[in-house]
This record gives structure tokens, sequence and C-alpha cells, in this order.
């Protein structure tokens, strides 16, 4: 084999999606040479056909350079060359480049994994390669054998051309050898090498599309914005002018014209030529925000980006942000990465939502922490709207000034006037009624005068356990260390975890333990709640909506038109109810167990109840009938409360930032969790125990204050104790500041060992400790 020397290489640094260690360093980039034959076609970006260990994987372009062999010699780098390109013009400019390195740094994650999650495998199958014979005269010229090979085989093809795959199959060549003959010859100007589009055949499943979007089929006019919006969107428009980045919270309560604000900066963001992404918290509330954009805006540049979509929704879209016809990204979390370029606005509503946090699978990113760097690179403003924020949020969005309130609704319609029900007092010790007798009461008027319902219950199925009174046994799943939930309608008892059933047949139920015929079902569930609705109001329609419900494609969108267009009277449903329901003819919400959302050994507990209650007492009241709220509950001192009948955040804001300060909660250190899951529980222990120890030594030899700049806590079971067959155990590290964060763990990263039998979770900015 002869080696040819060159004085300087072209060579690439790439990233690949392969499940590596994670790192703080650049130890998830790999060099390869680069062939003069495409060295010009070849840029930041681009992705390319790589051979990887025994492998030929797909990789991430991130960086092109030249460097002197001696170079990379002193280096120690062994160069394999690259293969191929897939796709010619490359996937992600250079501020998208940055975003994902940023990610890949603050999650601990490889950014070969980042990129993949806006070019998957449903992507990447869609461009295959072949070449085409140009030129047939003199092709003897100057070609040796291996090349004539190729050649022969273009020849007796019909049409002269053929696939990658197909050549590959004939020829004897190794990999790297096919690769270099193709681009050899490509440069004589005897054969074109050609990416071709694979024709996708849509099937029958394809057609079933989440939500069928419709185009606005009349165009509204635009709302006048108050004094207050006025201000608001004078703020922000102000930064869209100067392509500056600020974060903007737009704090604004329930009903107060946030929506109308977006638009208008919208607006204004593509009179610059600019994209927006707009960001929801679930994917089915998608169809109401596409039909007010598509009110304003040209429905064929908003495109729809989430996790659901269809092979034949993602290849169109992907190809519509290719060629930049793209102006709204539209979508739940995962559309901030959405490859789109020329940013301006990046508006993310309802912004308190945890469903903006990744819990699986890695990058586990929070979307509004990357929309606010992604805001940096791109300078434009990100505008986060919500009547409930976050503590972490207002906190630093007062030392930033740049609260944006909006103190009223529009019209200066009245807020609704929200009743806690002390169950303790309603009832009689001999009665159990599900509903109140006070919300009874309002149901029944609410239903004479033809006015609409609203019933929060966080808990779908038909009852929460299933437990014997004569020996206390209570049927567990498992795989898991939760009870079992009874779902009346399938006939049987399900975990919501990780899907286990168990069939029931009511007519022979006995205890499993001690087969006493007293094994019962308690607990309250949606299902239960639908049924006893039914029987006491029998002429009005109830229909409910949880996770159970909309299973079907399109099941959401189908309820939400029942219930809006006022078909039905009174909606059931989980905590999906308390958002993006704006109708004017809902007059009461009942709050069945408000109990449920208190006891939670989680630092946020109290911030996710305040935020779920006033969010859902927010859909009442809306139009000009006046709005009532019952919160049924067994702690009606609960100072929580208070602040809820009284819509106050900032004294809400005010207790919980004190408690936060007191126990060194974020905002005042970064909360990191490891959790740590294996069958055997004895390894899980363990292993969790040897994590501390390292965690300890390496803070003791930085010289690290404890206390002060980091302390870890644990390790301890997880309040779910066992998930999927996997035991769990958790340490929560609570560091200063993120220079803290990387000095521990580089030299975690550096130090660890990896246990085959224990898998390490690790949580950045944490905000569930269940």
């Amino acid at each position: 084999m002869t080696m040819i020397i060159v004085d300087e290489i072209k060579y690439a640094k790439v990233a690949v999606d392969l499940p590596l260690l994670p790192s703080t360093k650049d130890e998830d980039i790999y060099y390869y040479s680069v062939p003069n034959e495409i060295k010009n076609e070849i840029k930041s970006g681009t992705i390319v056909h790589i051979p990887f260990g025994k492998q030929e994987v797909n990789g991430y372009v991130i960086e092109v350079l030249t460097s002197k062999i001696s170079e990379l010699i002193d280096k120690d780098i062994h160069i394999k060359p690259v293969y191929d390109i897939i796709c010619k013009n490359p996937v992600w400019d250079e501020k998208y480049l940055e975003l994902a390195r940023w990610i890949s740094k603050y999650y601990f994650t490889n950014i070969g994994t980042v990129l993949s999650f806006s070019a998957n495998t449903e992507v990447l199958n869609h461009y295959s390669h072949e070449v085409k014979l140009i030129k047939e005269k003199d092709l003897l010229d100057d070609l040796n054998n291996d090349q004539l090979f190729i050649i022969n085989k273009l020849l007796q093809s019909k049409k002269k051309c053929l696939s990658y795959k197909f050549l590959m199959q004939k020829s004897r060549f190794s990999k790297a050898r096919f690769y270099q003959l193709i681009n050899q010859l490509q440069n004589k100007d005897i054969l074109k090498k050609q990416i071709k589009k694979t024709i996708y055949k849509k099937t029958k499943k394809d057609h079933e599309i989440l939500f069928k979007l419709k185009p606005a089929s009349v165009k509204t006019k635009n709302i006048i914005m108050n004094k207050e919006q006025e201000n608001a969107f004078n703020n922000i428009y102000d930064s869209i002018q100067k392509n500056e980045y600020k974060t903007f919270l737009l704090h604004g309560v329930t009903g107060s014209g946030k929506t109308e604000i977006y638009l208008n900066l919208i607006n204004e963001t593509l009179k610059k030529n600019k994209t927006v992404i707009y960001l929801v918290p679930e994917i089915y509330l998608v169809p109401q925000i596409y039909e007010r954009l598509s009110n304003r805006f040209k429905s064929e540049e908003i495109i729809i980006w989430h996790s659901s979509l269809g092979k034949g929704e993602r290849l169109t879209y992907w190809d519509k942000l290719q060629k930049n016809e793209v102006k709204i990204v539209l979508g739940a979390r995962s559309a901030i990465l959405a490859p789109i370029k020329n940013l301006g606005l990046i508006v993310i509503d309802e912004a308190h939502e945890s469903s903006y946090k990744q819990a699986s699978p890695m990058p586990r990113y929070n979307a509004i922490k990357v929309a606010q760097k992604r805001g940096e690179i791109e300078k434009c403003p990100v505008v986060l709207g919500t009547a409930t924020p976050n503590v972490d949020e207002y906190f630093e969005c007062t030392t930033k000034e740049t609260i944006l309130n909006l103190p009223k609704r529009i019209e200066d319609i009245p807020m609704p006037t929200v009743h806690i029900v002390d169950l303790r007092e309603e009832y009689p010790k001999s009665e159990k009624n599900i509903i109140s007798n006070v919300l009874k009461s309002s149901i029944t008027e609410a239903l004479k005068k033809k006015e609409q319902i609203i019933l929060l219950l966080n808990r779908r199925g038909y009852s929460s356990t299933a437990f014997c009174r004569a020996c206390g046994y209570i049927q567990y799943c498992k795989n898991c260390s939760v009870p079992l939930v009874y779902h009346k309608n399938r006939g049987s008892m399900t975990c919501h975890h990780c899907g286990f059933e168990k069939a029931v047949n009511l007519h022979s139920l006995v205890c499993p333990e001690c087969k006493s015929p007293h094994f019962k079902f308690t607990g309250l569930g949606t299902q239960q709640l639908e049924e006893e609705i039914k029987m006491t109001f029998q002429n009005a329609k109830a229909i409910r909506v949880d996770s159970d419900q909309l299973r079907k494609k399109d099941e959401y969108l189908k309820l939400w038109e029942e219930f809006s267009s006022g078909k039905a009277d009174i909606l059931i449903g989980t905590q999906i109810v308390a958002k993006g329901i704006d109708l004017p003819n809902v007059t009461v919400v009942g709050v069945i167990s408000a109990d449920s959302m208190l006891n939670f050994p989680d630092y946020v507990s109290g911030e996710k109840a305040f935020q779920l209650l006033t969010q859902i007492s927010g859909r009442a009241g809306r139009g000009d009938k006046p709005g009532n709220v019952f919160i049924q509950t067994y702690q009606a001192e609960n100072p929580l409360f208070s602040y809820v009948t009284a819509h106050n955040f900032k004294a809400f804001y005010q207790s919980e930032i004190k408690h936060r300060q007191d126990f060194k909660y974020p905002p005042f250190t970064m909360l990191i969790r490891l959790v740590f899951q294996s069958y055997s529980e004895k390894d899980c222990i363990n292993y969790a125990n040897h994590t501390l120890t390292l965690l300890s030594n390496i803070a003791k030899e930085e010289k690290l204050i404890p206390e002060k700049e980091c302390s870890f806590l644990g390790p301890a079971p997880c309040f779910f104790t066992k998930l999927h067959g996997k035991y769990r155990q958790h340490i929560l590290c609570k560091i200063s500041n993120k220079e803290i964060k990387n000095q521990i763990f580089h030299k975690y990263f550096e130090l660890s060992t990896k246990n085959d039998k224990v898998e390490v979770i690790i949580d950045i900015d944490s905000i569930n400790l269940l």
C-alpha cells in the first residue's frame, strides 16, 4: 500500500450520536481527514458518512480546519477519512452549532445527540446516493482497473445510473476505497454524484396525524390593545428593532390579552424578514394557537414541530426549513431546537409549565434556558408569558428589571370569586359525596342559565388504590413501587408508570393476600367523577378530558370543539383543563380535591399547587358573566389558599422566595440531581454511596467551602423507590454557580468508573425530586 504524504491536509471535527460517556471537554468530537475530491463541498453544519470503530455512521461536521500532518502527529490523532457527504447544503448554520455546543457543555450531553434532535433517522434515511454516467467517450483514457470496474457496471445499466448500495454490493472494494473511486471519477467529469430524496409513500397510518390543522376561514380584525398591553408591546418591540437580546417576563393575569401582544410582536418581526419560534407547553394546545396565527399570517409559512409528527409531516417540514420557506415554527418543547434560520423572536407561552423541562431521553434540557441562550446568540428577544411565573424566572427578571405587568383583564372584566370549601364542615361524617353542596348548587344554577362548568380532578382512572379492609394489603405494581389504579372502562388495574395491567373480575374479587372478600377500590379518579356527574345532572352533557381519552389521534380537538361550541355543558379532566381554555360561557369551576396537590416531598410542590389553582380559576368568568371557583379541601387553613383567593402572586412569591433562601434552593443555588437506577437494590445503594464519597473528596481537593459553595444531600431512596423494575436512589447537589458545577463535574467524569449494572442520570437544574 502506497502512502501519499502532503504537507497540509483538510480535516473535519465530527460529532456522532452514539451512547458515549458524558463529558465537559471535547472528547465527543472526532477528527476525520477530508479527501481532496470533496474538500470544496464539506462545510460546518453538513452531515457526512464516516467509519466509526467497526460501524459506519452519520456524523455532524462541527468545524473544518487545515493542519500540517506534523501537528496532528504531535497531538497523537489517528485520522480516518470521511466517506461522503449526506446532504450538500449545511443543515445547521454557525449560530445553531454554537447553541448545540452550549447545550452539550451545560447539560453534559454529547453534541451529536443534541444535533440528532433536529436531524433524526427518518430525515437522514430520506436521502440516498446514486451516481450517473455523464461521459461515455474515451473512457479508457487514464483510468485504472478499479475505476473501470465502476464504469462497466454503469454502462450495463439502462439509465447509466446506479445507487451506491448496489455498486458496493457488486464490488470487492473496502468502503474507504469505494468512496475514493467515486470521488475520483466525479473529479474527472466522468460521472456525477446525485443525492436523491426517497419518494415517501404515505400509508393509512401516516394520514392519522395528531390533529387536523385548519387555517382560519375568516380573517378577523386586529384588536386594539389597552395601555398596559401597549406598554408591554413597546418595550419588546424596541428590542426587536435593535436586534437586541433580552428576556422579558410578560406577567399578566389570566385573560389579560397576552396572546394579542404575541401576535402584534410576530407581525413586526415578520416585517423585518425575520423568523419566529412560538412554544406552547403541550402538543394539544397547538390547534387553537395555529388558528389564531393563520388568522393573521400565511398558513403556508407556519409549520408545526413536535415529537409526535408523522413521517410524512416531518419530511415535509424538514424540506421547507432547508429551503427557508418557513416564517413561524409553532410547537411544544422540542420546537426550540428546530433548525430555523434568521431568528428574530422567541415566544414561550405558559412559561411556568414543567413540561418545558425534558426528563428523558438526553439531552435533559430546559427549553426556557435553551431559548434564552438561543436568543443571546441570535440577538433577539425572548418573551415568557404567564399568569403564574416560576419563582426562579421571576427572581431573575426582577434583578434585570424586565418584568412587564398586565394587572387586569381586557375590557376590565373582573377576576372570578374564589371560594374555599372546607369539607370538614360541608359534610356530616356519615356522608361521602364527591361534590360539595355549595358546588352542586352552583352547577345546577349555571346549567339553568345555559352556562358551562369545568371540574378539575388531577387523578385519572376510576379509583386510585385497591385496598383490603381485612388485612390492609394494597395491590402494587409488580415493576414499580406505586399502587395500581383501577380503570373501570377497561376492567383492569393499571400502572401509570410502566403500563403493567392486571385484569379484574368484580364478581370474584378477593384479596390476593388473605382471600378476604373485603377487597375494595378506594380513592377518586376522573372516571368515577364523570360517572357521578352524569348520575347527578342527568339532563346535562358531560365530557371527560385526560390522557386516557387522548390516546386516539385528533381526540382532543373533537372534545374541544364539542365543549367550545356549547354542545357539552360540563368538562371534567385532569390538569389538561387548566390550560388554553378561553371561553366566555364558562362561569363555574370546581376543584374536587385540592389536597392531592399539597403533600408532595418536593421543594416546588407549593409553587406548582399555586400555579395550577390560579390557572384553573382563571378559566371562569372570561366574558360578561361573573365567574365563581370552588376549591374543595380538608386543609382550608393552608396559607396557600389565601394567596389564590386574593389572586395575589406577589404575596405568594415573597413567602416562597424566603423559604428558598432559607433552605438554599434555586434561585439561590444550582440544583443538580443524580439518580441511580438498577435491577439490583444492593448495587444501586452501593454505587450511590461510592459516588457521594467521590463527590465529597473532589470538593475537598478543590478546596470548596461546604454549605456555601457546594453541599450534597443523600444518597436516599427516591420518592418512587422502584420504577420499571429498577430500584432508585438519588443525590442532590446544591452548587453556588455554574463555574463550580464545571469544576466538580470535570473531575467527576475524569475519576468516575462506569458500573454496567447501574444507570446514572444527571439532571441539571432539576425541578422534579420524585
